[in-house]
Order: C-alpha cells, then structure tokens, then sequence
C-alpha cells in the first residue's frame, strides 16, 4: 500500500482520461473490482466508493482506507477485515449473469458436438508451469478409468502458444478430444462438465463453484490463485494436482467417488452487492 500510494501521483498521469470521464459523469456511487481505482483518485475525491475483492483472500493491497465498503467471498474474510475494524459484506464474487440459466443438457452435448454420455473433462486456459495441458491430455487418453473419457480443451488468450500443443488432438483419430480457440458462451460449457481443469483465478473458482462442478487447479500462480486454491483444497470444493500422474489420480478419485467435493447452493452475489450498495446511498 506505502509503494503504491508513493507511485499514485505518477500512475494517475497515464489514467487521465479514466480520471475526466469519472469527473464528467458525476457519479453518486463507485464499485470498483480492482484495487487499483481508489489508488488512483485524488486524496479530495469525496464520491463514495465500494470495492468487490474478486479473490478468496483479502490481501493487503486491497485495503486502501478511502473505500466505504468492502464486498468480500466469505465468512472468514469478513472475520480477518473486522480484526483492522474493517467493514464488509458477504457477498460471494459477481459471475455472468449467463450461469443462473438452467439449459437442456442433452441439447448442449449436441451442439459441442459431443456424440455419448460419457464424462467430460473441461481444460480451461491456464498459465505455463510443471503440469503442461497437452502432455497431461495424452496421459488422460492412455489412462484406464474404465469409461472413455471426453476431453474439452480451451487454447484461451496464449491460442498461438496453447494451439500449437494442442493441434495433435485436431486429428480424427482423437474423436473425443475437442480443441476451441476460445468460447463465449462458457457458461453452457461448464453446465455440462463433470470435471474443471484450470487456473485457480476468483472468477473461475466462483463459477464452478455456482454450478456445483468439481475442479481441480493446475500451475496456480503465486499469490492470490495460491490463497484461492488454499480455499477450494480446506472445504473440499476442489482439489490441486502437482504433477501429471497427480492429476490422473484426482480424476480418478472424483469420477469414482464424487462425494469427495462438497456442493451447496449459493445466491446471486450481484444482487446482494447492489442493494447494499443502494441502500447507504
């Protein structure tokens, strides 16, 4: 926080339109998901601002003392902020609106062109690091679970990088392996999945979570994805693999006993973040 607000001055020079189009709107309300924003505003700036903390940790770096209002993931969030006499709110962490409609999964397999009932194994994006997608996908194929498998892998933004080690399950030989550039309607993905495999960003966590689906974390970035892998790993909502065979071994564990994760229901966090947020207006 002390390097940041010693380097604000300096930021705020390359967030001058971001500065004038907040100052031509007048807002009566900000809600910012970045910490960044009340860093950059003027020390006088007097409009209100709530901040929606989008990981399962409240670290440091968020807790900028012009903020009105913390919306937080959980309970023992809540807990830490009060031991600084912070205030927050539980909310859970904002998704798609897309993820609260319930959609025909028969209907879905057919249009990703998925030909069985068989369970399907979701690659989301992830970053580079010990476990490499393509490598872990071979092991996956060669690997006995006594059903086939199917396998959906997603090149994400790096698709140059993350396509050309995928391109090999481009082949008609691999008829239940499917490679996506990328994919807007994630949410109709997921609904069908039986098993995530990704980055352990709050988004992702928080959509899988929604939808009660069980994920595991692969190469989780220092910092924050290691808080929030630390999350999903103590209330059981997920597990983390460390190597390519420890991951065959998660699948397993989940496909022959999906009790292993816990599932529960959870509301729609954007509705509780706005009506506090309206409410103290």
């Amino acid at each position: 926080q002390r390097v940041f607000r010693m380097l604000s001055p300096i930021v705020r020079i390359g967030s001058r339109n971001l500065l004038k189009k907040i100052k031509e709107y007048q807002p009566d309300l900000i809600i910012s998901t970045h910490f960044l924003p009340p860093l950059l505003l003027p020390n006088d700036f007097s409009t209100p601002i709530d901040t929606v903390i989008t990981d399962y940790h409240a670290h440091k770096i968020w807790l900028t003392p012009k903020n009105r209002n913390f919306f937080v993931a959980t309970e023992e969030i809540k807990t830490e902020l009060e031991k600084f006499h912070i205030p927050s709110t539980v909310s859970g962490i904002p998704i798609h609106p897309n993820f609260f409609e319930k959609k025909d999964p028969s209907i879905l397999r057919e249009k990703f062109n998925i030909k069985n009932n068989n369970p399907i194994i979701l690659f989301m994006p992830t970053t580079q690091g010990k476990i490499k997608p393509a490598r872990a996908i071979n092991k996956i194929l060669n690997y006995n679970f006594g059903k086939t498998i199917n396998i959906v892998a997603i090149a994400g933004k790096n698709k140059k990088k993350n396509l050309n080690d995928l391109k090999q399950f481009r082949n008609t030989k691999f008829t239940n392996v499917t490679v996506f550039e990328n994919v807007e309607n994630i949410d109709e993905l997921m609904q069908i999945t039986d098993i995530i495999i990704g980055k352990a960003g709050g988004l992702t966590v928080s959509e899988a979570l929604y939808l009660q689906k069980p994920i595991i974390i692969i190469n989780p970035i220092p910092g924050q994805e290691d808080y929030n892998t630390n999350y999903l790993e103590k209330n059981h909502f997920g597990l983390m693999a460390k190597s390519e065979n420890d991951l065959i071994q998660k699948i397993q564990t989940i496909l022959t006993n999906p009790n292993t994760i816990n599932k529960k229901s959870y509301p729609d966090p954007s509705k509780i973040i706005l009506e506090k947020a309206f409410s103290n207006l």
